[in-house]
């Protein structure tokens, strides 16, 4: 197995990530604030070590669109010598980035 690439969050991902935990904790429990961050982590592991498992945008070529969550998708890309996470988007809203 290669090794993986080094994961970087924008400051803009770092925003949504940080929103999305405090809708979680104000509107559910800790320990599915929690859970999500755990499936972060497993997000984070999987495009490491396979960094272009996900689809390619349709819209912007260079990055890819990856499932977090449900709810939640995340937006990166794949450079030479690191991933970065460019942000972080809840999937029931109307908007089409894809």
């Amino acid at each position: 197995m290669e090794e993986p690439l080094n994961i970087e969050w924008s400051e803009k991902a770092t925003e949504h990530l940080d929103t999305f935990y405090q809708y979680l904790l104000a509107e559910w429990t800790f320990r599915e604030a929690e859970k999500f961050l755990d499936q972060v982590q497993e997000f984070e592991f999987t495009i490491s070590y396979f960094p272009k498992s996900f689809v390619q945008s349709k819209k912007r070529k260079r990055y890819r669109i990856g499932l977090v969550h449900r709810y939640v998708s995340a937006i990166y890309e794949v450079r030479k010598s690191n991933i970065v996470i460019i942000a972080l988007i809840d999937n029931r809203s109307n908007k089409k980035i894809r």
